[in-house]
């Protein structure tokens, strides 16, 4: 071996006694010098244990949970409400009111006189004229029916004439009822004649513009009625006034041929309003 190999060993083998002699050192120390009390020992010793009464109480504070914040959307697009169409109030007609008439049933009759209303006839024949039972008409008489068994309702309005001649007679009145009313005329009626197969033609008008007389009327149905018949309801159209302001109310009987007795009956006339003046 060589010197260097030599003094290498030498060295290790000396630090090998170094190292080995440090060690015993510390141990002899630490078995012949005063053994220490653990701190820890001494510690837990000194201070007794806390009861369960001294454990403070501790309540944990919830932490409210965040809300998720929304994530807006698209804007929605508004859904039009469809307008509703308005609701119809229907018009409803005028309540038909009745105009007051002079003396509508006729009472206190005497002969060609009736209260209230006024009277006229188509006559041309006379007694000692010519005549033709076709063509002749005679005056007539107007007067209370003398039969409460003909009587319409109560006290009745009769007209007649002389027997086997005809008659052709109309009685009317001129009321005001307000230009632009509409109005109707309507009145109980009845025949009667000695031949049944005939009877009397009974119609009712109504004149517009207030005229004094009945030509210029406008005339309901004409019905060809005897005692068969009963009583029977005439009626005017409706008829609206003109700028005078008043109408003349009109009714109207005529034989439809000669027979040797004949009369026509009337009662219970009446006016009716079925619309006012406009304003």
């Amino acid at each position: 071996m060589s010197r260097t190999k030599w003094l290498i060993v030498a060295a290790l083998a000396l630090a090998d006694v170094v190292v080995l002699g440090a060690m015993v050192v510390v141990v002899i120390r630490s078995l012949t010098g005063p053994r220490a009390t653990p701190a820890t020992v001494s510690t837990l010793a000194a201070s007794p244990l806390p009861t369960a009464a001294s454990v403070p109480t501790w309540t944990p504070t919830l932490s409210p949970t965040p809300q998720p914040t929304r994530t807006p959307g698209p804007t929605d697009t508004p859904t039009t409400t469809p307008t509703p169409w308005p609701t119809l109030t229907p018009t409803l007609p005028p309540t038909p009111t009745p105009v007051v008439l002079e003396n509508p049933t006729f009472e206190g009759v005497l002969e060609n006189s009736i209260p209230g209303w006024r009277t006229g006839a188509f006559v041309n024949w006379a007694p000692g004229d010519e005549f033709d039972p076709a063509t002749s008409y005679a005056a007539p008489r107007f007067h209370q029916a003398d039969d409460p068994g003909q009587w319409i309702n109560g006290p009745t309005l009769q007209i007649d004439t002389v027997p086997w001649v005809k008659l052709r007679a109309w009685v009317f009145q001129v009321l005001p009822v307000g230009a632009g009313s509409r109005v109707q005329f309507q009145v109980q009626a009845m025949g009667f004649v000695k031949n049944t197969t005939g009877g009397y033609v009974l119609k009712v008008g109504v004149d517009p513009n207030g005229g004094e007389g009945c030509e210029a009327a406008q005339w309901g149905d004409e019905r060809i009625a005897n005692q068969e018949d009963g009583v029977v309801t005439l009626a005017s159209p409706e008829v609206v006034a003109g700028q005078a302001g008043q109408v003349t109310v009109c009714m109207f009987a005529e034989t439809q041929f000669a027979q040797v007795y004949h009369a026509a009956f009337f009662d219970d006339a009446t006016l009716t309003l079925r619309s006012p003046a406009l304003p």
